[in-house]
């Protein structure tokens, strides 16, 4: 059995998906833990004791938070799929898939968020503590499918970079 040496530019790239990993990773970690704080929030405002015809506010939020996790999903979906990610590797190279995958969790975990945020609004327009619970838990249903996995990212990229030699990429 032989051992080959990874090459200079495997070794780079590498390095590239790790530290756009350990951001994204970040990046989703903070956004559910500013998820749990909204929660919170939203449970104390609400305990409060603040009264008022909420109902007139929920409906619009709550379609507003539909539409939007289902939009996250069809995004995820479109943008994360094998022949999109090698279209985009065909183009831009192993950076450009790099960025995208990066971008695309960034944007994922964003949309996870304003659904969190959501929840809040709804406990200070005197929601009560169920409805920012529910949109807290919609928050962490679609964020947790974006959660970043190295292998998979180490992966497309070993996978559908390497068709791509570096020189093309840096003419385009």
């Amino acid at each position: 059995m032989t051992y080959h040496q990874p090459s200079e530019t495997q070794r780079l790239l590498g390095m590239k998906v790790d530290a756009a990993y350990r951001t994204g990773l970040m990046v989703v970690v903070v956004v559910m833990m500013s998820i749990v704080g909204y929660v919170g929030a939203g449970a104390i405002i609400s305990s409060k004791g603040v009264a008022s015809d909420a109902m007139s506010v929920r409906v619009p939020v709550y379609v507003a938070a539909l539409f939007i996790a289902l939009g996250s999903i069809a995004l995820r979906r479109s943008q994360m799929r094998w022949l999109r990610l090698s279209a985009i590797a065909e183009v831009r190279g192993a950076e450009g898939l790099i960025k995208h995958l990066l971008n695309t969790t960034i944007i994922l975990a964003v949309l996870a968020e304003v659904i969190g945020l959501l929840g809040l609004v709804l406990c200070f327009s005197g929601g009560v503590m169920r409805d920012g619970l529910i949109m807290g838990v919609v928050a962490f249903l679609i964020v947790l499918p974006v959660f970043p996995r190295r292998r998979v990212w180490e992966k497309a990229v070993a996978d559908l970079a390497p068709a791509i030699p570096e020189s093309e990429t840096d003419k385009a």
